[in-house]
């Protein structure tokens, strides 16, 4: 019950889950998760923000670190926010977690790891955007477990509908 939806980084992987979480919605079906927009920024070039599907509030996941600035900007303490708003979210129930981005805190053992996790134990579908150059590490943590559908709006839905469906059944 875990997809990886492997995408490269000018693919549009949060338009897409934007529309995969409202089809759900339509459906009456309860999603977790959050997406990514960029922003320029004057000083920084690009911030990172993420909307939480389910509040829809939105905070930066990046530092401006100011012009000069080189390496990762990730902010990690609002990673932890955002890795807290979602276990909540899994623990309050829901059909579907989202997870826009298997990136390099989950490929070093942190991030999103521990909630992907629950989810699964949960038996709740989760459907996690895979970047190239992770889809090594991905496949090291979910070991097997996982499946892999195209960034197809249409093969997406028709597998959680058949699979959001299959798990109400059980």
């Amino acid at each position: 019950m875990i997809i990886g939806i492997p995408f490269k980084p000018k693919d549009p992987i949060d338009d897409l889950f934007s529309d995969i979480t409202q089809s759900m919605i339509d459906d009456g079906k309860s999603v977790a998760g959050y997406v990514q927009k960029r922003c320029k920024d004057r000083d920084c070039g690009t911030l990172v923000y993420v909307r939480n599907l389910r509040s829809g509030d939105e905070m930066s996941i990046t530092k401006n670190r100011g012009a000069m600035a080189k390496g990762c900007k990730l902010d990690g303490d609002a990673l932890s926010t955002l890795s807290e708003q979602l276990e909540r979210d899994v623990e309050n129930g829901c059909d579907l977690l989202i997870v826009a981005r298997f990136g390099r805190s989950e490929a070093d053992g942190r991030g999103l790891r521990d909630v992907i996790s629950r989810a699964m134990e949960l038996e709740i579908p989760v459907l996690v955007g895979v970047r190239d150059e992770y889809a090594d590490a991905w496949d090291a943590f979910h070991g097997g477990f996982a499946k892999s559908l195209p960034l197809d709006r249409d093969v997406i839905l028709d597998w959680l509908r058949t699979e959001c469906v299959a798990t109400e059944t059980v």
